[in-house]
């Protein structure tokens, strides 16, 4: 019988040391150096060249895809088993990380830093599985192809152009959500709200900077010398156990608001700083865009307000005010949601566009896909079967998330990892984390998984 956590550990600083090269790169979604080669900007760029360096180190066959993905090919069957993870990462904010994000750090035998959860870490996890297979001549079926892109956090445009130019494997996974198996994910639909609404004491609002992260940090410019707001500001934030600031700028005062990020698919994580700021501001303003945010998403993570709540197979619609720029009477927001796929689009478009009529508000909207695979069917159990093999958990069952995949990119793919249940490796967040023995685990797992998919 193999072991395959024999073989992981005997290759776990190579596996760490793989992971450090790629969590250098601060690989960010930079439109501004975007150009032929490097669509989402220089440094998704460099990423995606140093993974493919890791590849062909290993004497395997690569590809760039016009720098929108790459795979690497480990065998040469004709038919593929799929391992897709991305290298792009959400952006760090300026506060709150003990460490330098993109200097990955080894403290109590976790790694710290930006991607080593979500997806650098599990990518080299997946990677390094499939390898094992291959250095062991185990015989297989099918080739192994470790696919990556750049865009993951951004629409997954990555993925979408990959595919229009390259076939897809039989079957596959991406390592970046939760073990168990993930066999379904709700649709990601995004509502962009525009219009004017008239300023009062209001000069401007700004928080978030991605739809799909819980904002952490909202600020406000507001008329009016900051001792006539200090008092009661101070005790609002005293009350709801919250950290901010004021400071006079002008004839005007300055407030900030502390949070706490969290991923859009579970904003109840989350401590959402644009809609607390709001709930204060309704106490001080009659700005109608104050208190439409207030009355519509402060405390509210599941559209109950905006008469869309919904509790499906999936589990619960949520609701995400994930930007909002408010300047000169402009209006910008953008509001992620997480969809069961039992709900219909018309079902949502139709309710909140009569909440945003009352303040002459409008809005364009985004609609994504569902995924659902039989949880009951050979190629999830098999997965299954693995984790529990190299768990003993019995407990946790195969279920579906309100995270959004690259899964949902082919058929027959599903999310399987990379998270353990009882942890939290801070994904989206400051201090991003993954304990050493987890990562270690999950490959094993992998390894596992993967050869009783494509055994001979």
């Amino acid at each position: 019988m193999i072991d395959f956590l024999e073989e992981v550990n005997k290759r776990k600083q190579d596996m760490i040391d793989d992971i450090d090269r790629l969590c250098r790169i601060p690989s960010v979604l930079d439109e501004s150096t975007a150009n032929d080669g490097q669509p989402f900007g220089e440094q998704c760029r460099i990423a995606l060249e140093e993974m493919l360096a890791i590849g062909k180190r290993d004497g395997f066959i690569c590809e760039n895809v016009d720098g929108y993905a790459g795979h690497i090919d480990i065998g040469e069957e004709t038919e593929a088993f799929g391992i897709l993870g991305h290298l792009d990462v959400v952006p760090c904010n300026k506060e709150g990380w003990n460490t330098d994000p993109y200097q990955m750090v080894i403290k109590d035998d976790k790694l710290y830093g930006r991607g080593v959860a979500d997806d650098k870490g599990p990518l080299i996890a997946g990677y390094y599985a499939a390898k094992i297979i291959h250095e062991l001549d185990l015989p297989v079926k099918m080739k192994m192809r470790i696919i990556f892109g750049c865009n993951e956090e951004n629409g997954s445009k990555c993925m979408k152009y990959y595919f229009t130019k390259k076939p897809y494997p039989a079957m596959g996974f991406t390592p970046d959500a939760e073990f168990p198996v993930v066999y379904g994910e709700k649709a990601g639909v995004n509502f962009e709200i525009t219009g004017h609404i008239e300023k009062d004491n209001i000069i401007g609002i700004y928080a978030g900077t991605r739809a799909n992260i819980v904002p952490e940090v909202c600020e406000v410019y507001i008329v009016g010398n900051y001792k006539q707001y200090k008092d009661s500001y101070m005790q609002y934030l005293s009350e709801h156990g919250l950290k901010g600031s004021l400071e006079e700028e002008g004839n005007h005062t300055k407030l900030v608001l502390i949070g706490r990020s969290a991923h859009a698919s579970t904003p109840e994580q989350g401590i959402n700083a644009a809609t607390y700021m709001c709930h204060y501001l309704a106490s001080i303003s009659q700005n109608q865009l104050v208190h439409f945010i207030d009355q519509h998403f402060y405390q509210d993570h599941y559209g109950e307000k905006l008469d869309i709540a919904y509790h499906g197979m999936m589990g619960d619609l949520t609701v995400n005010l994930g930007v909002l720029n408010y300047k000169d009477g402009h209006v910008n927001m953008i509001v992620d949601m997480r969809v069961p796929h039992e709900v219909k689009d018309e079902q949502l478009s139709e309710s909140i566009g009569k909440h945003l009529k009352e303040y002459g508000l409008v809005e364009t909207h985004e609609l994504g896909k569902a995924l659902y695979i039989d949880p009951q069917s050979d190629f999830v159990q098999s997965l299954h079967n693995a984790y529990v093999e190299f768990t003993g958990d019995h407990e946790h069952q195969p279920q579906a998330i309100g995270g959004g995949t690259y899964a949902k990119s082919m058929p027959n793919c599903v999310a399987f990892g990379v998270q353990f249940p009882g942890t939290d490796n801070k994904i989206h967040q400051n201090n991003e984390e993954i304990a050493i023995d987890d990562l270690v685990k999950a490959t094993a797992i992998y390894a596992k998984a993967i050869y009783e998919l494509i055994k001979k």
